[in-house]
């Protein structure tokens, strides 16, 4: 199976780059080519990629994300599902600008530094671990993908404020599109990291009695009613505008910087 892995892990960035060109086509040019062309590729890549990492998976015997690289691919995967689903529902291709590079950036990391053959954690062999740490990833990352939408609502509002309508206000979407973008991937994110802590739970009863004392499981648990607050109030008090924005921006901020300050002290 390795010369499968092998092939793919090549193909994967070929792929992501083609489909970036293609994004940035769309949103410079419009081509109309190219907007056939970019889904379509970009939905083939990620059927790839799945086969790429459940190989990898068999071939290690566990859970593919035991090292640093392995987690960059599998954010890659995470970051193109949650965009083309995006893409789908509101049936506007040009913000893959933004996310088709990052996403290149990544798989390109990925492929070129993982090693077959590397030792890992044997938690990794937990199909219930597997779970938590893939839903938990499609969290975060559904956050990270919401407050992208939420800069992008701020740049064409404040735009538009100014009078200013040059190719971000030809090219992006409305304002309401982007409101709707930005909600749904927030929305997709608490799902998923609701899911995430309640299979998390359910795995570290059985391996981990004392998990409550990890300063990880109190920040999942703060991100998470950040964000259940957060659209609780925006549903009850029916926020409108660019709050949403500013609230999804900052609740990203603030769930990165308790991430990097629980890393440093080596937690």
């Amino acid at each position: 199976m390795r010369w499968e892995l092998r092939i793919l892990a090549t193909l994967l960035p070929i792929l992501y780059g083609f489909a970036s060109l293609a994004y940035v086509l769309i949103f410079f040019r419009n081509d109309p080519v190219a907007r056939r062309l970019a889904p379509r590729v970009l939905l083939f890549t990620l059927v790839l990629h799945v086969l790429y990492l459940v190989f990898l998976g068999i071939e290690e015997h566990r859970f593919p994300i035991g090292t640093s690289f392995e987690a960059m691919s599998a954010l890659a995967l995470a970051l193109g599902i949650i965009y083309l689903l995006q893409e789908k529902h509101s049936r506007t291709p040009h913000t893959g600008l933004i996310f088709l590079p990052l996403i290149f950036v990544c798989q390109t990391l990925a492929s070129a530094f993982t090693s077959i053959d590397t030792r890992a954690k044997p938690m990794l062999e937990s199909p219930l671990f597997g779970v938590h740490i893939a839903t938990a990833l499609l969290g975060y990352t559904a956050f990270a993908v919401s407050a992208i939408f939420g800069l992008l609502y701020v740049l064409l509002y404040h735009n538009l404020k100014a009078h200013r309508f040059g190719i971000v206000y030809e090219r992006l979407p409305s304002l309401e599109v982007l409101s709707g973008m930005n909600l749904r991937a927030a929305v997709f994110g608490l799902v998923s990291l609701t899911l995430a802590i309640g299979v998390g739970a359910l795995w570290s009863l059985q391996v981990y009695p004392e998990f409550w004392s990890d300063p990880k499981v109190w920040l999942s648990l703060a991100t998470w009613g950040i964000y259940a607050l957060g659209l609780t109030v925006r549903y009850a008090s029916n926020w409108r505008g660019p709050r949403v924005a500013y609230f999804t921006i900052a609740g990203f901020v603030l769930v990165v910087i308790s991430m990097l300050l629980v890393s440093r002290h080596g937690i």
